[in-house]
C-alpha cells in the first residue's frame, strides 16, 4: 500500500536559521530551493539548528498549567485546565498532549539533514568537514530523542531512519513497520551511541544549548530505564529479562563517569540553583532560553497577580522528609502541629506553604488569606503553591521577566537511575546502590551522615526509598506521571488527591485538618499509554494501541 502521510512529510524548508548564540531566533530567507538551503554556509547548519524547535518546553504547553497536575504531585485550579488525562480526559480524537505530527515531522527534518550532510553540504562544503560530525552526532540526537517523546507516549511506533517520499511502500518499507516498545528503545540507543561518538564534550558560549555527549548518554540512559521497567518488562511475565536492568545500570553508570572525570558536570551545590540559574553545571540537556514571565503569571500565588494555577498536593507534601534525612512517619521529631517546620529543603523550594516567604511578604493560603482557599475561583484547591521554576522576585505590575529553559536532562536524575536499575538487578542493595543515593540526598541535608540511607533495608525496602527519593527530587519535572505509568503503580495512579485547610487562630497559630479529597482520580490499564491518534489510524500504515481499539 502506497501512502503519504502529512506527518511525514515536509511541509516547507524553512523557518532557517544562522549559528550564534541565539541560533533558534534569526530568521533567513526561505524562498529557495533545496539544494541553495543546503549549499549556503548560513542556511545549511540554520536548518538543523531550527530542528532544535521540536524540542519541548513544559512551561507553556498546557496553557501555564504542568503535566504535573495529570499525577498525584498537583491539581490545577482552573475548571477549563485541559490536564484531565485521567477519568476519560482523553480519547483517540481528543489530546492536549497529542504530539505525534510534531515529533514526527522533526524526525524527517533530521533525516533531510543527513541526508544532505553526505551529499549537498559535502560536496558544497557549507559546513566545513571539521565541523560535520558534530552537526551529525546533533542530528542523531534530536531523531532519537524525537523517537523517545513519541514512544513513552504511544508504545508502539514506526522508526523512521531515513527520508520518506510519495514512492514509500507504507506496507513493507522497515521504516513505517510499527514495532514494539523495546525494538524502538534499542533503535534510541543505537543512535544515541552513534551521536555520543561524534558530539564533542563541550561547546563554546555562542553555542549553548546544543546536544553534547552526555546529553544522548542521557537519553540512552533513561529510554533503558523505562524499557527495564514493569510496564515494559514485566516480572511476572515469562518474557522478563532481569538483564534489562543491568543494561539500564551500566548506561547510567556511564553518564556518571563520563561527568565525573571528564567534563565540568557536577550536583548543583544548592537544589534551587537548579531551576533559577540557566547555566546550572548539572544540565546535561534543556531547551532553548525563553524571555518572559507567562509561567510566572499563571502561578504565583493569587494576591501576587498570579492566576495560582498549579497547586501541589499534600500527598506530594508528605513525601519529604525531614531535615534528618529520615521519612516522617520514621522520625519521632516530626510535628503535625507544625507541619512545615524542620523539613527536608527540597520542600522549601518546591512547595509554597501558608506563612512562607514569597516576593517580600507571606503566603496567606490558610482559610480567609489573601491565598487561601475559596478566596477566589482560581485560588489554591490544596492549600499550597508552586515555588519550583517561578522566579519570585520578578513584579508582575512592573512587567518584569525572566529566561527559562525547561531541563530535560540533569545529573541528579542519573544518579536515581542508576540507584533504581542497579538495585532491580541486584539481589540486595549493593555499596554501589547506597553511595548513588548518598552522593544525591548529601547535598540537601546540612549533615552529611543524615544523609545516609540504613544499611538494613533490604531489596523492597530500597525499591520503596528509591522512588520516594524520585518523587521529591524530581517533583514537576515531568517524572512522575511516566514513573508512576512505567512502575504500574495502580495506587498512586489511584489516588484521591489531598489537600490542607488551615485555619488561622486567634494567637496567630494555625491549625490544619488534612482535605481527604481535592480531586479523585480513576485510572485504568489502558491509560498506561496514548491511543495513537485517529486520524493517524485511519490513514492505514499503524493500528490503534490495546485498549483503545
Amino acid at each position: 500500500m502506497k501512502l503519504f502521510s502529512k506527518i511525514l512529510s515536509l511541509s516547507a524548508l524553512a523557518l532557517l536559521t544562522l549559528s550564534c548564540e541565539d541560533y533558534l531566533d534569526k530568521e533567513v530567507d526561505t524562498n529557495i530551493s533545496r539544494e541553495e538551503i543546503f549549499s549556503n554556509v548560513n542556511s545549511a547548519p540554520g536548518f538543523l539548528n531550527t530542528t532544535y524547535n521540536s524540542v519541548l518546553s513544559e512551561y507553556s504547553r498546557y496553557g501555564g498549567g504542568l503535566i504535573a497536575s495529570a499525577s498525584d504531585e498537583s491539581v490545577n485550579s482552573s475548571s477549563s485546565s485541559t490536564i484531565r488525562f485521567f477519568n476519560g480526559g482523553i480519547t483517540p480524537s481528543y489530546n492536549p498532549d497529542n504530539i505525534w505530527n510534531n515529533m514526527y515531522e522533526g524526525i524527517r527534518r533530521t533525516n533531510i539533514f543527513l541526508y544532505e550532510l553526505e551529499h549537498t553540504i559535502a560536496e558544497s562544503n557549507s559546513i566545513p568537514e571539521k565541523n560535520r560530525g558534530e552537526y551529525k552526532g546533533q542530528a542523531l540526537f534530536l531523531r532519537a530523542y524525537c523517537h523517545y517523546e513519541l514512544l513513552k507516549r504511544y508504545q508502539r511506533i514506526p522508526y523512521v531512519d531515513k527520508e520518506l517520499d510519495m514512492n514509500t511502500d507504507f506496507g513493507t518499507d522497515s521504516c513505517t513497520l510499527q514495532l514494539i516498545f523495546n525494538d524502538v528503545a534499542l533503535r534510541i540507543s543505537q543512535d544515541c551511541d552513534s551521536a555520543a561518538a561524534y558530539l564533542p564534550d563541550e561547546y563554546g558560549d555562542a553555542d549553548f544549548g546544543r546536544a553534547r555527549k552526555i546529553s544522548a548518554l542521557a537519553l540512552k540512559s533513561r529510554v533503558l530505564l523505562y524499557a527495564a521497567s514493569p510496564l515494559n518488562n514485566d516480572p511476572a511475565s515469562p518474557d522478563y529479562d532481569k538483564e534489562k536492568w543491568k543494561t539500564a545500570a551500566d548506561a547510567a553508570l556511564a553518564v556518571i563517569d563520563l561527568a565525573d572525570n571528564t567534563l565540568s558536570v557536577g550536583l548543583a551545590t544548592k537544589f534551587a540553583d537548579i531551576f533559577t540559574k540557566t547555566n546550572s553545571s548539572e544540565v546535561l540537556f534543556a531547551s532553548k532560553l525563553v524571555d518572559g514571565n507567562s509561567f510566572e503569571s499563571s502561578n504565583f500565588p493569587i494576591s501576587y497577580n498570579g492566576q495560582g494555577l498549579t497547586n501541589p498536593s499534600q500527598n506530594l507534601l508528605d513525601a519529604f522528609g525531614t531535615k534528618n534525612g529520615k521519612l516522617i512517619e520514621d522520625d519521632t521529631k516530626y510535628d503535625p502541629l507544625n507541619p512545615y517546620d524542620n523539613r527536608d529543603a527540597r520542600l522549601y523550594a518546591t512547595i509554597l506553604t501558608n506563612d512562607a516567604s514569597f516576593n517580600g511578604a507571606k503566603v496567606e493560603t490558610y482559610v480567609g488569606g489573601k491565598d487561601g482557599i475559596l478566596s477566589t475561583n482560581n485560588a489554591t484547591k490544596t492549600g499550597y503553591y508552586l515555588a519550583k521554576f517561578v522566579n519570585s522576585s520578578i513584579d508582575l505590575n512592573q512587567g518584569d521577566t525572566d529566561y527559562k529553559r525547561w531541563i530535560h536532562f540533569r545529573l541528579g536524575e542519573i544518579y536515581l537511575n542508576y540507584a533504581e536499575a542497579l538495585n532491580e538487578y541486584l539481589d540486595a542493595p549493593s555499596t554501589e546502590v547506597h553511595n548513588a543515593m548518598y552522593t544525591l540526598r548529601k547535598r540537601n541535608f546540612l549533615l552529611p551522615f543524615l544523609a545516609k540511607l540504613p544499611t538494613t533495608l533490604d531489596k523492597d525496602g530500597m525499591r520503596a526509598r528509591i522512588r520516594n527519593e524520585r518523587q521529591v527530587e524530581l517533583a514537576f519535572e515531568g517524572h512522575r506521571f511516566w514513573d508512576l505509568r512505567r512502575w504500574k503503580d495502580l495506587t498512586n495512579l489511584n489516588a484521591s488527591i489531598k489537600g490542607m485547610e488551615i485555619t488561622k487562630n486567634d494567637d496567630g497559630t494555625f491549625t490544619y485538618n488534612e482535605i481527604p479529597e481535592v480531586e479523585s482520580r480513576e485510572f485504568d490499564e489502558r491509560f498506561y499509554f496514548y491511543p495513537i491518534p485517529r486520524a493517524e489510524v485511519l490513514k492505514g500504515y499503524v493500528e490503534q494501541n490495546d485498549f483503545w481499539k
